[in-house]
């Protein structure tokens, strides 16, 4: 159960709190258009977006508000935003649950929010809009209530462009790490394309480049993978060494039973009398002497034929008609 408990600590980590805004438009050109976040599931397990918020409220308002409701009252904090939908529709937005063949978002993957103002037309549509030549705020909430991610737009973000993660910089996946570059795309190069439900593809995974760095000649990993086998090694040894010893502990003390209690057991005084002894002797002598002494040598006698495999045998007789 220890191992176990050890070996799934990893998956602990990975969750709904992985999800990450990754691109975000604000408007699509210079007549108008409805911008878009995209978000993207940075963790190696399948995640169900449902019931998560999305709002533009700054992330003061949400934990002032969060902690004065929950101090005047037992509420909890997905409550607390429950009802803030509630109040503010065109502020902040739940995506709904039912849609779960489109909200299970795979892992490494992506999914768009159309920032249009109509959450009518269908579970990834919002109810607020960007606004062009202002800071725009966008942040994810837990369905418990916990912040995952935001980001602020800056004003200088013109139609067309977007603000979004540099795609050979870090992977988003802690909140505010500090080390996560956001640029902005004019699609004017394949660098700089935007990439709308497509997270650009890393030339260079950073986790192998930081591995390569601590440890260039490899000899922590070969230490590391050696460790490993032996150490299983040895586990397995002990284990199969203990197995051996209850075993031979367990045999002993069932073959000391019998022992032990044909010791215990009252010997009978006196001698048989005569004709026990003769019944039980002729007894023995019937047993001992029941068959002749045979020499164990088998002989054949070859014949001609037999009649099993006569052919005439096989035949049918016909009667014999009398004239």
């Amino acid at each position: 159960m220890l191992l176990c408990a050890i070996l799934a600590l990893p998956t602990l980590a990975q969750g709904r709190k992985n999800v990450r805004i990754n691109e975000v438009m604000v408007q699509q050109d210079t007549t108008g258009g409805n911008g878009w976040v995209e978000f993207y599931n940075s963790s190696y397990g399948t995640n169900a977006v449902e019931k998560m918020f999305i709002t533009t409220l700054p992330r003061d308002f949400i934990a002032g508000y969060i902690k004065a409701v929950t101090d005047t009252s037992n509420m909890k904090p997905n409550k607390v935003l429950l009802e803030l939908c509630k109040e503010r529709p065109m502020d902040i937005y739940e995506i709904p649950r039912g849609d779960e063949r489109n909200t299970k978002i795979a892992p490494r993957t992506h999914f768009v929010m159309e920032a249009d103002g109509d959450p009518k037309a269908g579970t990834f549509h919002m109810p607020f809009v960007f606004t062009a030549g202002k800071d725009n705020y966008i942040a994810l909430y837990d369905v418990n209530g916990d912040l995952v991610d935001d980001v602020t737009i800056p004003a200088s973000l013109k139609p067309g462009e977007t603000y979004a993660i540099k795609s050979e910089g870090r992977l988003p996946s802690v909140l505010d790490d500090g080390q996560t570059e956001w640029i902005v795309k004019d699609g004017k190069t394949q660098e700089t394309a935007v990439t709308k439900g497509n997270y650009n593809i890393r030339e260079v995974n950073e986790n192998i480049e930081a591995f390569h760095d601590k440890d260039p000649h490899g000899y922590w990993i070969a230490l590391l993978a050696m460790s490993v086998v032996f150490g299983a090694l040895a586990i397995l040894y002990i284990c199969f060494k203990l197995f051996g010893v209850v075993s031979k502990n367990k045999e002993e003390s069932t073959a000391s039973a019998p022992v032990a209690q044909a010791a215990a057991a009252p010997v009978a005084s006196g001698d048989l009398d005569g004709e026990k002894m003769a019944a039980i002797c002729f007894a023995l002598y019937q047993h001992l002497n029941a068959h002749d002494q045979e020499s164990g040598v088998l002989t054949l006698t070859p014949r001609d034929g037999s009649a099993w495999s006569g052919k005439a045998g096989l035949m049918r007789e016909l009667p014999v008609i009398k004239k």
